[in-house]
């Protein structure tokens, strides 16, 4: 029997959930062999309202919302996205957010876009556990602060970090190091946001179970893609019938139990 206190939490998050229906049909694999005990939906991609039927066969996982701002049609502010120049010629994010400057316009244009995601799906029936978004754009640093006004406004502390493990074939230069570790400082102590210390792909825990960053971390998340094309490999080990179970030092957990508290979670969430 396995002594869960004694046991580094881990959270395995599907992303993408809603992206198609072949990506719902293997998170929804994937749920039903226990392989993930998270995953985050697209409020605006094709697949989401099946998205949000999956996960109601689900309590025993943790939900939360993909913020998205890179693909698909926008839920909100048509004019605006067009004027920034972030829609192709089919009306749908273009993937090019990391190369404009802020402004007055583009911060109000995802605030309200953000925002109308999370109302989204609340008003279908989701409780959210967590914040996290397609390619990584909650990262940006100019958009910390409306990050920070959409966790208080909607009550979810809950948020993945940036990633700090990598493949061995890729070395982050200390300047985005130094990003990334003030990135999460200001997440855990000026915005109180809840975190998971250890942030990597599934693959590089796999091949290393026993690195000492998972071994000594308090809480992990694994992010994987079941069904996402690029990620075929990875959607193989993980809905194959004998994928071991995880080492003896970890237990798999919904997202919050993953999470660590920030001395400001308190003041600034209850």
């Amino acid at each position: 029997m396995v002594d869960v206190s004694a046991s580094i939490p881990v959270v395995i998050n599907a992303d993408d959930f809603g992206y198609s229906e072949f990506v719902n049909r293997s998170i929804a694999r994937s749920l039903e062999l226990g392989r993930i005990s998270s995953s985050t939906i697209m409020a605006n991609a094709p697949a989401a309202l099946e998205a949000l039927e999956i996960a109601k066969c689900h309590p025993e996982a943790s939900f939360g919302v993909h913020l998205n701002l890179t693909e698909f049609a926008p839920l909100t502010g048509f004019d605006d996205w067009q004027r920034l120049g972030l829609l192709n010629v089919h009306g749908h994010f273009n993937g090019n957010i990391r190369q404009l400057a802020p402004s007055p316009l583009l911060i109000r244009a995802v605030s309200q876009e953000w925002d109308a995601q999370i109302r989204f799906l609340r008003a279908r029936g989701l409780r959210p556990s967590h914040l996290d978004s397609h390619h990584h754009v909650h990262t940006i640093a100019w958009l910390l602060p409306v990050l920070a006004w959409l966790q208080r406004r909607h009550r979810l502390p809950c948020l993945r970090n940036t990633l700090s493990i990598y493949p061995d074939t890729y070395r982050p230069s200390k300047a985005l190091r130094v990003a990334k570790l003030l990135w999460t400082s200001c997440c855990g102590h000026l915005t109180g946001s809840r975190l998971p210390v250890v942030f990597a792909g599934i693959e590089e825990f796999w091949m290393y179970p026993d690195r000492q960053e998972f071994l000594r971390a308090p809480g992990i998340e694994l992010m994987c893609h079941p069904g996402q094309n690029g990620f075929e490999s990875e959607t193989a080990q993980l809905l194959r019938d004998d994928l071991p179970p995880l080492p003896k030092e970890y237990v798999l957990v919904p997202f919050a139990q993953a999470c660590s508290t920030s001395p400001l979670h308190r003041s600034l969430f209850n």
